[in-house]
């Protein structure tokens, strides 16, 4: 019988507790956990970060289209004030576009980037 006995406390010696088991678990999921949010973290201000420089980009270059254009028109009419007159009604005519169609096309195509880069 005492055979069997220090054969178990020799199984227990050579075995880890499993509560040691559960906790080094726990803290090893907890800090990959912290790293994977920290990785969405940073993708995502990366995301942004190029998106708001790619935004400013084309704003200059939709601006220096406008004034080309403008001017073009206002060649074509003989008349500068004119041609950005009716360049700005082009524009004033998309914006009430895309104002129309937000809920449509727009909204579900930046949901679903949005959701792309979460899950990425």
């Amino acid at each position: 019988m005492e055979k069997t006995f220090d054969k178990l406390n020799a199984e227990k010696e050579d075995n880890p507790n499993i509560a040691e088991l559960a906790a080094d678990y726990a803290e090893t999921y907890y800090k990959l956990t912290v790293v994977n949010i920290n990785q969405k973290i940073a993708d995502i201000s990366a995301g942004a970060s190029f998106s708001m420089v790619a935004a400013m980009i084309v704003c200059f270059v939709f601006m220096f289209i406008g004034i080309a254009g403008a001017l073009w028109l206002g060649k074509l009419v003989n008349d500068q004030a004119l041609g950005f007159l009716l360049f700005g009604g082009f524009c004033i005519v998309v914006l009430i576009f895309l104002f129309v169609t937000r809920k449509k096309i727009f909204f579900p195509l930046i949901k679903n980037m949005v959701i792309k880069s979460i899950y990425e």
